[in-house]
C-alpha cells in the first residue's frame, strides 16, 4: 500500500482517528468495544515491534558497529535547541498586552 498513511499534518491525523473512534463507538456495547479496542492495540503492537526490530537491524548494518549503536536520542545531557528566546517572549507579551487594551476599548464603546 504505497502512500498510506497519507502525508497529512500529525495533529489532523490524530483528530481524524479520534473522530472515527467516536463514530464507531455508538454501534457497540462496552464488551464489544473492549474486544475490538484490544484487538486494534494488538495489531498496533505487532506493527510497532516489527518496525522497531527492522530499524535496529538497519541501524546496525548502516553504522557497521555491531550491536553498539551510537545516538544522542537518549542522552539527556545534550542541550535541547532553543525554540524561542527572551526577545520573542517579550514581543509576545507586548502583543498580548496591546490586544488586551484594544479589547477593553471595544468593551467600553
Amino acid at each position: 500500500m504505497p502512500k498510506f498513511p497519507p502525508n497529512i499534518n500529525p495533529e489532523l491525523f490524530t483528530v481524524i482517528g479520534c473522530i472515527v473512534g467516536l463514530i464507531v463507538e455508538d454501534d457497540y456495547n462496552a464488551n464489544e468495544l473492549n474486544s475490538i479496542g484490544n484487538w486494534l492495540i494488538l495489531v498496533g503492537q505487532v506493527l510497532l515491534t516489527t518496525a522497531a526490530q527492522q530499524q535496529l537491524i538497519n541501524a546496525r548494518y548502516s553504522n557497521n558497529e555491531g550491536s553498539n549503536i551510537k545516538s544522542d536520542a537518549n542522552n539527556h545531557y545534550t542541550k535541547n535547541q532553543e525554540k524561542a528566546n527572551q526577545s520573542d517572549l517579550n514581543n509576545l507579551a507586548r502583543t498580548i498586552e496591546i490586544m488586551a487594551q484594544e479589547i477593553n476599548k471595544l468593551k467600553e464603546q
